[in-house]
């Protein structure tokens, strides 16, 4: 039986006028989903860069934003027993968290243990853990080293920094020494920065690309970030020791 519901609703592709929140329905969950109320969606440029059309093979419009959720469990589909209704979990939706209620597939669904901060538990779903997974899984940073991430006083830029100085890293977050080298580099932003950023790596250092998002925070036209990722996964065929790579987090990996 469907039951009422509100959600965010980007209508077109486009700036902040694009974006409504209606009045709808929501239908019984299919049968390997789970329908959860939201109490706590995520927010970041994730959510920007798919209202402005910039983010990676998404959806089109219209659209419901939202890359993750804390909620309640309060229906789950014919073939769901994992959890019981009343439980609290957490999901990478990847879309539909800004809304009252959505369906989603129990395979993504972790239980919240008891008594944890609900919005700090929604902060750990995509920005910690897209940070634990650069910082942890594939840069592997350990004590000792130093690392240099764009944007740290950004949701994931704050998480990595926090992470590798917890593995015994020096951390910088800007650059003022002319022949500084930086081991590990983490760069949200793409395009030239990913340039630069090679470009004060050690000779063995590490540049991890992830997002694209210069062109938002400086209002440039739209880019397509194809080709600045195959730039600078490209710069692996040289034989200088430096190492990079393109970061992106998906609720399938076998490490999230």
């Amino acid at each position: 039986m469907s039951i009422s519901s509100r959600k965010v609703v980007i209508t077109a592709l486009g700036d902040v006028s694009n974006l409504s929140i209606v009045n709808t329905t929501i239908p019984d969950p299919p049968k390997n989903d789970v329908q959860v109320r939201t109490f706590y969606s995520g927010f970041s440029g994730t959510d920007i860069n798919m209202r402005l059309g910039r983010y990676p093979m998404q959806k089109k419009a219209p659209l419901t934003p939202g890359y993750s959720l804390v909620g309640k469990v309060v229906k789950n589909g014919p073939a769901c027993s994992q959890f019981q209704v009343g439980d609290i979990v957490a999901c990478l939706t990847v879309y539909d968290a800004q809304s009252d209620y959505a369906n989603l597939p129990q395979q993504y669904l972790t239980p919240v243990p008891e008594g944890t901060d609900l919005q700090q538990a929604t902060a750990l779903i995509a920005d910690w853990s897209t940070a634990y997974g650069l910082a942890i899984n594939t840069a592997r940073v350990s004590s000792g080293q130093k690392v240099f991430v764009h944007g740290i006083s950004g949701a994931v830029g704050y998480a990595t920094m926090i992470i590798c100085q917890r593995q015994g890293a020096q951390v910088y977050g800007t650059c003022s020494e002319k022949n500084f080298a930086a081991i590990e580099i983490f760069d949200p932003l793409g395009f030239e920065s990913w340039d630069e950023s090679y470009s004060i790596l050690a000779p063995t250092g590490h540049l991890l690309g992830y997002g694209g998002n210069l062109a938002t925070l400086t209002g440039q036209a739209d880019r397509s970030v194809l080709w600045p990722t195959i730039k600078l996964l490209a710069r692996n065929l040289s034989f200088y020791g430096k190492k990079t790579t393109f970061f992106y987090i998906t609720r399938d990996s076998k490490s999230f």
